[in-house]
């Protein structure tokens, strides 16, 4: 075995690995707030026009209500994202707690999301909007 050749290759392998996390290549990118999700949600899902948005306190799901009942969830799909569009939702629980409010989102009968949101104010605000 030539082991200049497998440590030139394993140099070149680290290399692609360091240039592709520089460029944040791959893997999912996480929400940062309720503006980047209304505007991700208002061009996944035509026609919609959202109103107030709230992420999650990991940054990973977000949700966007458009009126009362109207409401958007974006998920993480490999390194892009599934917007779901629900017209029937309604707030369940909203309780805030020390690591944020946490939110239960009844979507359809029997379908239940919850989510945790680090903006208190943003998740009443979002409360309110979809009721």
């Amino acid at each position: 075995m030539n082991w200049w050749l497998a440590a030139g290759s394993l140099a070149a392998v680290l290399a692609l690995a360091g240039i592709a996390r520089m460029l944040k290549l791959g893997g999912a990118q996480h929400l940062t707030n309720g503006k980047d999700a209304i505007g991700l949600a208002e061009v996944l899902v035509s026609g919609f026009e959202g109103q107030v948005g709230i992420v999650a306190a990991d940054g990973g799901r977000a949700a966007v209500a458009g009126g009362p009942g109207d409401l958007v969830v974006i998920e993480p799909l490999g390194a892009r994202y599934r917007a779901t569009r629900f017209k029937a939702a309604r707030v369940v629980m909203v309780h805030p707690e020390a690591d944020g409010t946490k939110l239960a989102l009844e979507l359809q009968p029997g379908i239940v999301l919850r989510i945790t949101v680090a903006d208190g104010e943003a998740a009443r605000a979002f409360a309110e909007t979809l009721t």
